[in-house]
């Protein structure tokens, strides 16, 4: 009717600057005091007739400062106490059951191995225990659910690059921006045939978000750009790619329920806890390594030096993490100078370089015993991608990509699956599978894996034929005055396109070189004549 206010919805509260964190704190405050109330009221109710009921009690207060503990830390790992996550139903419910029966979980263990913990526990029925934790989960949601539709952070500002169709970017940008958090303010846009810019782009306008419209779009020339070439971690930012309707049933992800479905890849494969637990587990499992393996060690030291002529050990370059050169430490088990006569080359199950002895020690993955130090000084991991050649680094630029983003590997999902298997398609496809998937329980299960190989199929060797894809064109050679190379084009289909525009990054040991070009460009001031062929 004209002349009545129309009533507005209410938003929430938004929260200032600096308030999320006091709003975490009161968020594990009210934690603390509900979930307490829940498990004392269901002990009441479950022993009420029970003339004892005082010694479950005071068992419960000793213990309690334990669950709490467990709870905060399991929830700060997932995300319960930040606000900020709180955005889908689907989110915090998972999220709260997970820290809770992590804690339920981890406080039986705890009684398991501590006497202590369990002269306490051993009077908690486990029924009311896990009972009082199902009631911890649907209180722990609610408050969750009250909190956020009351309290609204301030939404994150997000730098986004559209490559491809930019209404499509547009669109699923604005189902975003529905869902709240973050806001993207797109600071460039870009054709499919720019896609050789795009590394460039990324780095120069530090963009946190990069959406690929076009799922045909090749990216392995931008990974390899951003990690091989700049040696050096890149900050932290996420692509999405759009998905092909005919190829969507394997390869779509949702991090949410209320998220968009997308191909999301991010340029840290590994969260900062994986890192850490991964680094610890990295250590814990050398240490014992060595130490099971010494004996072998020392008597395959002496075999060698009584096979052939020669040093115990075989130094060699290798390309680590963000293409970084190391020196990788093996048993020796070829003969002295082979490769002065044929070349670098791939080793193959077969290869006459070998020794006798060598054949022995690969067979059984001896040789690689030494690369246990290596792990403890932090120069490998215990599984990962297993470390090329620059040589072959070189020679299969567009490889590398994504595989240099996390530490090489004593032994990895590729290294047991494709012993001597001359594809490096299916090899790089193990190592992208690893890096999307990864988890603690997946390289435990490597570890197993490359053990039992080791053991009852170490001469079982697929011989193949290279894929078409394996022969991509090789990188420029280097300058032989400066020791620089130069950067080149990709194309969609991995060959050279003539009539496509070259780009030229000059030094690829880094983008800045390119990015100032680009500037000055900006500024009418093209600069110098690109000095490649």
């Amino acid at each position: 009717m004209p002349g009545l206010k129309k009533r507005s919805k209410f938003s929430g509260i938004r929260l200032p600057l600096g308030a999320e964190k006091i709003v975490s704190f009161f968020l594990l405050l009210f934690d603390a005091f509900l979930l307490d109330q829940v498990f004392r009221l269901t002990f009441s109710l479950w022993l009420r007739s029970d003339p004892q009921i005082h010694i479950y009690f005071n068992s419960y207060y000793q213990l309690r400062w334990l669950l709490l503990g467990l709870y905060a830390t399991f929830g700060f790992f997932m995300g319960i106490f930040n606000i900020r996550r709180l955005n889908a139903a689907s989110d915090i419910f998972s999220h709260v059951t997970g820290a809770l029966m992590a804690s339920f979980v981890s406080f039986n263990l705890l009684a398991f191995f501590s006497r202590t913990i369990a002269g306490h526990a051993h009077t908690f029925p486990r029924p009311i225990f896990l009972m009082a934790t199902g009631l911890c989960v649907i209180t722990a949601f609610l408050i969750r659910a009250l909190a956020a539709s009351i309290f609204r952070p301030q939404p994150k500002l997000l730098r986004a690059i559209i490559i491809g169709d930019q209404a499509e970017g547009r669109r699923i940008i604005k189902h975003f921006h529905r869902r709240g958090g973050s806001r993207f303010r797109i600071v460039h846009t870009m054709t499919a045939d720019q896609q050789h810019d795009l590394a460039s782009e990324v780095v120069f306008r530090h963009a946190h978000e990069v959406f690929v419209t076009d799922p045909a779009i090749n990216l392995d020339s931008f990974w390899a750009q951003i990690y091989y070439s700049r040696k050096e971690e890149p900050h932290d930012f996420k692509v999405r790619i759009s998905i092909d309707p005919r190829k969507a049933a394997g390869t779509v992800g949702l991090q949410s329920l209320e998220d968009f479905p997308l191909i999301t890849i991010s340029s840290r494969p590994m969260t900062a806890a994986q890192r850490f637990l991964k680094r610890s587990f990295d250590i814990a499992f050398a240490i014992f390594a060595l130490l099971i393996s010494m004996p072998v060690m020392i008597f395959a030291a002496i075999l060698v030096r009584l096979d052939s002529p020669g040093p115990i050990f075989y130094k060699q370059k290798r390309v680590g993490r963000y293409g970084k050169e190391f020196d990788v430490v093996k048993f020796r088990s070829m003969r002295v100078g082979s490769e002065a006569r044929s070349g670098p080359t791939v080793s193959t199950a077969d290869d006459p370089r070998i020794s006798p002895l060598g054949k022995f020690l690969r067979r059984f993955g001896i040789d690689e015993l030494p690369q246990f130090f290596l792990v403890l000084t932090g120069e490998m991991s215990v599984v990962g991608p297993r470390p090329e050649r620059p040589f072959f680094v070189r020679d299969y630029y567009e490889f590398q990509g994504r595989r240099l983003a996390v530490k090489p590997g004593v032994t990895g999902l590729a290294a047991v699956n494709s012993r001597y298997y001359l594809r490096l398609v299916d090899k790089v496809t193990y190592d992208y599978y690893y890096l999307d998937n990864y988890s603690l329980v997946l390289d435990i299960k490597i570890i197993f894996q490359t053990i039992w190989v080791l053991l009852f199929e170490s001469n079982k060797a697929l011989h193949d034929q290279h894929h078409e894809l394996d022969n991509m064109k090789k990188a420029p050679p280097e300058d032989s005055q400066t020791g620089e190379n130069y950067e080149y084009q990709f194309s969609n289909d991995h060959r050279r396109n003539p009539s496509a525009k070259t780009t030229c990054l000059k030094n690829t040991a880094t983008v800045w070189h390119a990015l100032h070009r680009l500037c000055r460009s900006r500024r009418g001031n093209p600069g110098r004549s690109c000095p490649c062929p």
